[in-house]
Parts: C-alpha cells; structure tokens; sequence
C-alpha cells in the first residue's frame, strides 16, 4: 500500500543504508538515481525488489522525486532522502493512522541528534503561515492527492512541498514518534546553497503561498500582516547581497501592511526599536551599512 521514493546522487554507501532501512516497511521501493557518477548505480541495482530508475541526464533531487511519483503504485507515498534512515516499524503505525483517520497526509517526528515531535496543526493556513512543517521523510502522503515537487528550488524544496501539500488536504493525522534519523555526514547535500540563494527561495515560496490564498478568497487582513513578517525574515540577507531584490521586497511589505514594524521575526531588539524610530527600510539599510564597516 506504500510506496518509498528515493532520491540519489553519488551517495553509494548512504543509499545503501537507506534502502537497507526502508526493506519490509513497504510494498514497494523506488529509487532515482540523478545521473550518479560513480558507483551508486551499481549499488541500487545489487538490491533485488527495488526498482531503479536512472534519469537521462542530473537535473535535482525534486525533478528525481517527481520520477519516481510518476512510476508509484502504491495508495500512499513516502519520500525518503537518501541519507536518512527509517525507524523500524514506524512507517507502519503511519499507515495505520493514515487509514483510520482517512487522512492525505500523516505527519511524525525525526531525529537530527535529538527528537523532534511532529507539530499539531490547528488552523493548517495560520499554521503554515506561523512555519509550523516537518521535513521531506517525516510525512506519508495519499498518493492520489500529491502535488508536483517544484525542480526550480534547491534548498527549501521540502518546506515549499509540504506547505503546498497540506494547503490542498483535507485531514492531516499526527501520528507521535520519530519516523527516521537525519544522518550527519560530511559529503555533499543538495542543500548546500548561499544564503542569499536561500533567501531569494524563501521569498519564492511565501509568493506562491499568497498566491493561492488571494485566489482562494483566503488571504485576510490578519495573514497579510502575517506574511509581512515573513517576508522580512530574509530581509537582512537581500540588502548585504541584492538590493533591487531587498528594495522590490521592501515595497511588497508595505503593500501587505502599511504600518509594518518587524515583530516576531525580528529578534534583536535594537532593530526592532530602530524600525520604529526610522521606519523598517532605513533600520535594514543601516544595518547593512554598518555591517559592511566592520567586515
């Protein structure tokens, strides 16, 4: 009844583990191997049961991901990293609650050194608006309700996969409990992009949350304020790296509210109380001057 999809670049010995983890939890494994180079290829292919798929040509873990969604079978789909491994027998408890709550989506805890548990979603726009989301393997996903993994992003993939997910479920379950650990490793991570890519990502994504809540009749007052505060959490990184991006973003702010003053996303107070006093541009562009003073 599930399905597990593993994304895979040049990861031989990490996929191996992870594929060794996700045996007997499902009925069925597929694994993308994102145009590999060296032997992670032949790795996938020594497991019997496991489907290997191998993508013409490196085109991001997202694009491997919606290869393997497109070659899925199972009710329910469950994307798991290439360097996490699944908790034993956790991906069955999953499934349990899936079926008797009649859920989209069932959501759980992970480990990255310790514990997380999965967030309890109340009000799922508010909630989304508020960062409340769990990792890529941390959530099982009624395969006939999944959206499409977004190739263009590189970093926030899973929290944009995740917001656009639950924004269309009906039930989301909780399901308590660590569902599979995030490994730390010294190789190279998909993740692995500047912080000015990050922010510009982060921007991207809340855009495309907006969005869909005007065109659904949903972005009230509250939750144009909400996104206000959002938006500027990034901020800082677009004025030091882009300033059309910070000052086009700026405006956007204004736009949403026009009596914005960083709050909540704002955790040094000095700044907070030089928004209030300059406005929230000229305390960002004050900021970054002097932080350039003092490089």
């Amino acid at each position: 009844m599930i399905t597990i999809v593993i994304p895979v670049f040049n990861r031989p010995q990490l996929v191996r583990e992870a594929i060794e983890s996700a045996l007997g939890e499902a009925s069925e494994i597929i694994v993308v191997d994102d145009c590999s180079t060296d032997e992670t290829w032949d790795v996938v292919n020594s497991f019997r049961g496991v489907r290997a798929i191998r993508m013409e040509r490196n085109s991001g873990q997202s694009a491997a991901r919606n290869a393997g969604l497109d070659a899925a079978r199972g009710k329910y789909v469950k994307f798991l990293d290439s360097d996490d491994v699944l908790v034993a027998g956790h991906l069955a408890k999953e499934l349990q609650r899936a079926e008797v709550e009649n859920a989209d989506i069932v959501i759980s805890g992970w480990r990255v050194e310790r514990d997380f548990e999965p967030p309890v979603f109340e009000n799922v726009i508010d909630d989304i608006l508020a960062g409340k989301a769990v990792p890529t393997s941390a959530a099982l996903y009624l395969r006939s309700k999944a959206v499409r993994w977004d190739p263009a992003l590189r970093k926030l993939d899973d929290w944009d996969y995740f917001c656009q997910s639950v924004l269309g479920a009906t039930t989301i379950a909780r399901e308590p409990g660590v569902s599979y650990w995030m490994r730390e490793h010294g190789g190279e991570r998909a993740t692995n992009v500047s912080m000015l890519a990050n922010a510009r990502e982060h921007h991207a994504i809340l855009m495309k949350i907006e969005k869909r809540l005007e065109a659904e009749g949903k972005l009230t007052a509250a939750r144009r304020r909400r996104l206000a505060q959002y938006y500027y959490k990034e901020i800082r990184v677009l004025c030091l790296n882009d300033r059309e991006a910070f000052e086009a973003a700026m405006r956007h702010i204004d736009e949403l509210d026009p009596h914005f003053r960083p709050i909540d996303e704002e955790r040094q107070w000095w700044m907070r109380v030089s928004a209030r006093v300059l406005g929230a541009r000229r305390a960002v562009l004050l900021h970054s001057a002097l932080k350039r003073l003092l490089r």
